[in-house]
């Protein structure tokens, strides 16, 4: 038992997270059909209702005003927002919901938000029982700016560049052994580089500094001890293959590559996707690119891993001090 409430295996949470879901608006990624570029949030500040269908069809929602078990101030890569975050818990008739979203927003504006988190649904299941097997688990980036109904007007040429963070679970189980298997959270740094002309986005995540251990938001799962093995994560790279960027400014493609300098990847599989902001920054840019990466990989001494996450990357602006 984890924390009292949550039964699971290392195995059974190493094959779990590394193909959860992923929700943004944007929308809905799972492993067969990709990202589903929708809606799942609406905010009225300090009010947040977060929502999406699950695979069965159905439609679940959170909302801080019922459901909200903790909260928080948060962090927010943009200038003159504020921010928070929600810890969400129900228990409905159709099974219970554990969710997390951090929302920014502009306080003279608040319909200019931007929200983050994921959502792990318990089918069936009811507190304090639950167990992770036939669980659904979605992470989210939504907001009006990257809602691909309304899309951003890019730059007929030029170049960009974006950075921020990007942070999510990895997993690592070195040389076959289970016994010294890792599950752990990550952060780290995303850059990226637009070239309006071709209308392509590149980038890598950890080439920027070093992938770090934290614990921010999956206590509840894994409990609240860290194991700040910095070894088995620090000096991974990411390299995110050049994906089109569509008319509606999204983009997606399996191209990842992974490196370490002391380790050789023999297979790996992922993707990243996701959305350009519609709100340009004052170069005529989109101000942020946010979106999802996720790769599984072995290694020639058989080791296997799994770096799964989102991320929110705003412009960075040569004429800002």
């Amino acid at each position: 038992m984890m924390n009292g409430q949550v039964e699971a295996t290392f195995p059974l949470l190493l094959a779990l997270l590394a193909h959860s879901l992923a929700a943004c608006a944007m929308g809905t990624q799972d492993a067969e059909d990709g990202i589903r570029f929708e809606r799942n949030s609406e905010f009225a500040g300090p009010h947040l209702r977060v929502f999406l269908t699950l695979l069965d069809g159905s439609e679940a929602s959170v909302n801080t005003a019922d459901d909200a078990i903790g909260t928080r101030p948060g962090e927010t890569p943009i200038p003159g927002h504020e921010a928070r975050d929600w810890t969400f818990l129900k228990d409905a008739e159709a099974g219970t919901t554990f969710a997390h979203a951090l929302v920014s927003w502009d306080p003279a504006n608040p319909a200019d938000y931007l929200m983050a988190g994921w959502w792990i649904q318990f089918p069936g299941q009811h507190l304090p029982d639950l167990s992770f097997a036939d669980t659904e688990q979605y992470g989210i980036v939504d907001g009006p700016e990257i809602d691909s109904a309304h899309p951003p007007e890019l730059p007929p040429a030029g170049t960009a560049t974006y950075s921020g963070d990007a942070g999510g679970v990895y997993a690592y189980v070195p040389k076959g052994d289970w016994d010294a298997a890792a599950l752990d959270e990550f952060r780290g740094t995303i850059t990226l580089s637009a070239d309006f002309a071709s209308r392509t986005l590149s980038g890598c995540i950890g080439c920027v500094g070093d992938l770090s251990t934290r614990r921010a938001h999956f206590g509840f799962i894994l409990g609240n001890e860290v194991r700040d093995d910095r070894s088995l994560i620090a000096d991974y790279e990411l390299h995110l293959g050049a994906a089109t960027i569509s008319p509606e400014g999204t983009f997606e493609t399996d191209g990842i590559t992974v490196t370490h300098p002391e380790r050789t990847q023999v297979s790996s599989e992922g993707f990243w996707g996701g959305q350009l902001s519609s709100i340009p920054n004052g170069d005529g840019e989109p101000r942020l690119v946010t979106g999802f990466s996720s790769v599984d990989f072995a290694e020639s001494d058989g080791s296997e891993a799994s770096i799964a996450g989102a991320f929110v990357a705003p412009a960075d602006r040569s004429g800002d001090p």
